[in-house]
């Protein structure tokens, strides 16, 4: 189990989970059941992260930013403040152009980001309504990437692998002299993440009928249970080297 904030009383400290390892190192399961792969938490009992909420995660710019800008224009009030990372997606046909900045102040009401360093692209913004009444509506999308708890393994850009979180279920039947027999264990895990913040994720396997290695790996868990909930909410995934998450 492992429990840093819960959904109705969030951590406000800055925590980091720090995920060390090998690369070739896997982790095993008890009683030969088998292994969870390297760089890995293995979750089979429970785990909450849950870091600061916030009002707006994701939003539109309200104008265009134009490259050599520092400040940039949000559609709605955002509570960010200096220092927080953020990104603003291309608004072209090269992905290269998503750009990532530092807030250095915040102003307009919290529509206003002023940034420790100017674009380098320009990411668009067109709204125009025509006689029909049809809309077309392009903007570049701005997201915060920071959240006061952090998971993330020391990675280098050419191994690849960084760590995953695998939320499932398992069985073991251990032989107990004292009643001669077997006695029979099942686990099956949930996870509750809000407003936490995935660094380097992931782990790229470039092999064939090799498992999933997303950063959040759900599995085998069945249907939802109030009892055992599992989601994902308002999370950052931060440079990775597979998808986000996936359920099987």
């Amino acid at each position: 189990m492992i429990f840093i904030g819960w959904p109705n009383n969030p951590l406000t400290s800055n925590v980091d989970i720090i995920i060390t390892g090998s690369a070739q190192t896997n982790v095993l399961l008890p009683n030969n059941g088998g292994s969870l792969g390297p760089r890995v938490i293995g979750v089979l009992g429970g785990l909450d992260l849950h870091g600061i909420p916030h009002n707006v995660v994701w939003t539109r710019l309200a104008s265009t930013a134009s490259a050599g800008q520092t400040s940039i224009t949000l559609s709605e009030a955002v509570d960010w403040t200096p220092g927080d990372e953020i990104l603003l997606t291309t608004t072209d046909t090269r992905i290269d152009h998503t750009e990532r900045r530092t807030i250095a102040s915040v102003s307009g009401g919290g529509t206003v980001l002023t940034l420790t360093s100017a674009l380098t692209y320009t990411h668009i913004f067109i709204h125009n309504v025509f006689p029909n009444g049809e809309i077309y509506h392009v903007a570049g999308a701005v997201g915060l990437l920071t959240r006061n708890i952090r998971v993330f393994s020391q990675t280098t850009a050419t191994e690849k692998i960084g760590f995953r979180v695998l939320v499932t279920d398992y069985a073991t039947s251990v032989w107990d002299p004292l009643v001669s027999g077997y006695l029979s264990t099942y686990y099956k895990g949930y996870a509750r993440i809000s407003n936490t913040q995935f660094i380097g994720y992931g782990q790229f396997i470039d092999a064939p009928y090799s498992d999933k290695r997303e950063a959040i790996h759900l599995y085998n868990l069945g249907d939802w249970n109030a009892s055992r909930p599992t989601y994902i909410d308002s999370c950052s995934f931060d440079t990775g080297y597979y998808s986000a998450y996936v359920s099987l």
